[in-house]
């Protein structure tokens, strides 16, 4: 498989924990973005879920309102199966970048 740099949206993260992204080959997550879309500042979460295990890796962030957050620092390595679930204090109040790398030897 060839290596592949790539990028995966989403939408309107809310309170409800949402799985932003599965691996299905190994993948090095290099960027993650969360851009507060509501008028007030609030906290935002993204957890890695590994083997059924979720660790956090950024807990409750206050973003402000209208601001952007880079959520992740330094690169972090996916195998098949892993996920990241994103959230927030809020329905509806945040979009999310993911820049990645997949299909790593």
């Amino acid at each position: 498989m060839a290596t592949t740099f790539t990028n995966v949206v989403a939408k309107n993260i809310g309170t409800t924990p949402t799985v932003i992204f599965t691996a299905a080959a190994k993948t090095t997550l290099i960027g993650c973005n969360a851009a507060n879309t509501t008028g007030g500042t609030l906290p935002f979460s993204l957890l890695l879920r590994k083997g059924g295990v979720d660790i956090f890796i950024r807990k409750n962030k206050r973003i402000t309102n209208g601001g952007n957050e880079e959520i992740i620092q330094g690169k972090i390595v996916m195998v098949p199966g892993d996920a990241l679930v994103a959230s927030a204090g809020l329905d509806n109040s945040f979009d999310v970048i993911l820049s990645m790398l997949q299909g790593v030897p």
